[in-house]
């Protein structure tokens, strides 16, 4: 949310007259704190200013975003229906509550106010999108699908829209019309690295190696964070290794069988592969998660290749002897 001047702010509080003047001082130090980066601390003014009587929606709003920025949802939430109280017709406030509850895994909740946005401002594409994207985290596909398909009717060049129609479509494995709905969201967004990505993804999963490397190279022209644009080199040298027939995995080496017997079963249980290794694998590799990268046939020995190539993609083996001792392998791709 807008943090508004503090001016504005006093003109719109109601008190008596000292205590007007103790909460623009209240404000103006919140405001001073804001800016130099200390919100916690100017959370105190401002709470100080609410305790003394501050009350207009126009204040409560602003301390709503700045609790959502601090991650007090629910505190977010109680003056958010303060502000409401005070002006019912408020649209931008039933979509903060909607975040505000989403955030708290509240999910029924969320959907109740954007709703009632929806009732306020029944031409709004975007709190159509929204409610799709809701109805989405309720397991409620085809509700979602109704509220994506009414955005966009109201608004072609939604791009939200379009993104949530591509995760639809993946979740129905439907990837051409995933991928189509991504396009559509490059076109819209031709600076995002999302649908870019995502399009890469789909390619990838479809086997169409050639498409999924354009449009990783193109996801990594736009990602400005390093890291992410290292992340996506990495998901280029996967479809490369791919194309050039290469395999990926890791694996754990432990000296007797019996304590390969526990590791297998810490697996089975769920426990992180990597972690495991780092605590129980006596392979030079054990810090990097057993991880051994990409390697072609011919690389590795025989026993270890041949099991690879047995195993589907996340798949654990079961206990492989070798002369150094006992290894559980991994597939990775």
């Amino acid at each position: 949310m807008r943090y508004l001047a503090a001016i504005g702010l006093s003109m719109a509080l109601w008190a008596g007259p000292l205590w007007a003047q103790d909460i623009f001082e209240l404000v103006q130090r919140g405001d001073a704190l804001l800016a130099k980066g200390a919100p916690q601390l100017a959370l105190v003014e401002y709470e100080k200013a609410l305790n003394l009587g501050a009350g207009s929606a126009l204040f409560l709003n602003r301390l709503a975003g700045l609790y959502m920025q601090t991650t007090a949802y629910d505190k977010a939430a109680a003056v958010l229906h303060k502000s409401l109280r005070e002006d019912p017709k408020q649209l931008p406030v039933y979509s903060a509550l909607g975040e505000a509850f989403l955030a708290m895994g509240k999910i029924d909740s969320a959907v109740f106010y954007v709703e009632q946005a929806r009732i306020i401002a029944p031409a709004s594409s975007t709190i159509y999108s929204s409610l799709g994207f809701l109805y989405m985290q309720k397991g409620q596909v085809e509700r979602a699908r109704e509220q994506l398909d009414r955005a966009v009717e109201l608004d072609e060049k939604n791009a939200e829209a379009h993104r949530l129609y591509g995760f639809y479509y993946s979740q129905l494995d439907s990837l051409d019309q995933a991928i189509a709905s991504y396009e559509r969201m490059s076109q819209l967004q031709p600076n995002e690295v999302e649908p870019f990505n995502n399009m890469a993804f789909l390619h990838a999963s479809a086997k169409r190696y050639s498409e999924a490397l354009k449009y990783y190279k193109m996801a990594k022209e736009r990602a400005q964070d390093p890291y992410l644009a290292q992340a996506i080199e990495g998901n280029i040298e996967a479809v490369r290794a791919i194309v050039a027939g290469k395999m990926r995995a890791r694996y754990i080496l432990v000296k007797n069988r019996i304590k390969a017997e526990e590791v297998l079963a810490k697996l089975g249980q769920g426990l992180d592969f990597a972690l495991v290794a780092q605590q129980n694998s006596i392979a030079p590799n054990a810090q990097d998660g057993g991880d051994l990268g990409f390697f072609g046939p011919g690389e590795l020995m025989p026993a270890f290749e041949e099991t690879v190539m047995q195993l589907e993609v996340g798949e654990l083996s079961e206990i492989v002897e070798i002369p150094m001792g006992f290894m559980i392998i991994q597939r990775l791709n």
